[in-house]
């Protein structure tokens, strides 16, 4: 199957979504929905891969692409909090905990295990009919949709069952769209059932960025372009973007006059995390000779309740 350049470039778009939403500077509503893209892209292109790859090698290269920088980047953020406690003079207590055994040092790492997770438990799936996929996909939508209800109703869920349960109706949507790749009529035509299931059920929580991200991924497999240098350039960068614009939030923080909230710390921030991702070794420059004061905090992360408190944000700003 030959590269779609489009969802190529869309990969980077929704990585500095992300980051626009951990910004929290203006576009961060709709910013957010690049993780559901993220998701329903994942998800919609395990299948092909599932049909081919038996279930240990399907494993095998999951672990590869989502567990070995999980890995990788925990250390990294493990060692930033590291340096916290040692220049702050904080309990150990204080800067790391028994949830992060599911997330990592840095709540945003989340996204890796529960991707791989998600991609093991779905390898019987992946390989059903359609009919019976879309079955399931659409019971599991209605399930994860109703929990995510209860974050409307501020029922704070722990770190990172809200994570999960935000992720849920995307996973489910992907798998739809999965089964009906090059079938572009077919796909709106599940999206708008999504998106109609979704209302009727009575949540909101997310449902925009979903609805966003499903009409995006529709619109690049609908209008896909030959793959370039650039392009793939784009999709291999975009994930070091989601990995490492933290710590670029962090240090712009404390080393430049840039405010938060605002476009022009989103920009820089966008900025400094693809010139990282492009250049890891810059992360040691970074770490060496970056001052104290850059390393004295951890990298900005959103807690359980900052993260409800941002989906509240979303449906007041759809």
């Amino acid at each position: 199957m030959e590269r779609n350049g489009t969802l190529d470039l869309a990969r980077l778009v929704a990585a500095f979504g992300i980051v626009a939403f951990h910004a929290g500077g203006p576009g961060a509503a709709v910013g957010y929905a690049g993780l559901p893209f993220f998701l329903i892209l994942l998800v919609a292109y395990a299948r092909p891969a599932a049909h081919v790859m038996d279930f240990g090698r399907f494993t095998i290269v999951r672990a590869h692409r989502l567990l070995q920088p999980w890995v990788i980047w925990s250390a990294i953020y493990g060692t930033l909090k590291l340096l916290e406690a040692t220049l702050t003079g904080r309990p150990l207590s204080q800067e790391f905990n028994a949830g992060m055994i599911l997330t990592g040092p840095a709540l945003h790492l989340w996204f890796l295990p529960f991707a791989f997770l998600v991609s093991i438990l779905l390898y019987p799936a992946l390989r059903l009919v359609r009919p019976t996929a879309i079955v399931i996909a659409c019971t599991l939508l209605v399930g994860t949709g109703l929990a995510m209800s209860g974050l409307q109703q501020d029922r704070l869920f722990p770190t990172p069952i809200a994570q999960w349960l935000f992720a849920g109706p995307a996973v489910c949507l992907g798998v739809a769209l999965g089964f009906y790749q090059g079938r572009t009529v077919v796909q709106a035509m599940i999206w708008s059932i999504f998106m109609g299931i979704a209302f009727a059920a009575g949540w909101t929580a997310g449902v925009p960025q979903l609805a966003i991200a499903g009409g995006v991924f529709i619109l690049c497999t609908l209008c896909p372009t030959h793959s370039t240098a650039f392009s793939r350039w784009a999709s291999n960068v975009a994930m070091g973007v989601y990995l490492v614009h933290p710590l670029c939030l962090s240090v712009l923080d404390r080393v430049t006059p840039l405010k938060e909230a605002t476009v022009e710390m989103t920009v820089a921030a966008c900025i400094c995390a693809t010139l990282l991702a492009s250049r890891p070794d810059r992360l040691i420059w970074l770490a060496l000779h970056k001052t104290e004061s850059a390393l004295s905090g951890t990298p900005r992360m959103q807690t359980g309740k900052q993260f409800v408190d941002g989906l509240k944000s979303i449906d007041s700003n759809p």
